[in-house]
């Protein structure tokens, strides 16, 4: 099982993922790793998160490949090196619940 990785996006100096954007909050979103999978959460940002063109309404959103993220004027590519077998992708797509 591989380590739980979590990076915080925003402007402040305390995020891992800094971003030069002034539409951008402090503490924008975090990206969380868990069994391979990432997932992607808007920490309430005043400006809201979208990926791929659509707004976040969940609390958490997996992240596929080549997923835009997009926060203020700042674009992202989301990019992921490991393939997912059929099984991990069948239950992604019903619905998640990460802890």
């Amino acid at each position: 099982m591989q380590e739980r990785q979590v990076y915080m996006v925003g402007r402040s100096r305390n995020c891992n993922i800094r971003l030069g954007d002034g539409a951008v909050s402090g503490t924008h979103a975090s990206l969380k790793s868990r069994s391979g999978l990432w997932f992607l959460s808007d920490l309430q940002s005043r400006h809201g998160t979208r990926v791929n063109k659509q707004k976040m309404t969940d609390a958490l959103k997996p992240l596929f490949d080549r997923d835009t993220i997009q926060m203020g004027a700042t674009l992202m590519e989301f990019r992921q090196y490991e393939e997912l077998d059929d099984e991990t992708l069948a239950e992604i797509e019903k619905g998640v619940v990460a802890p």
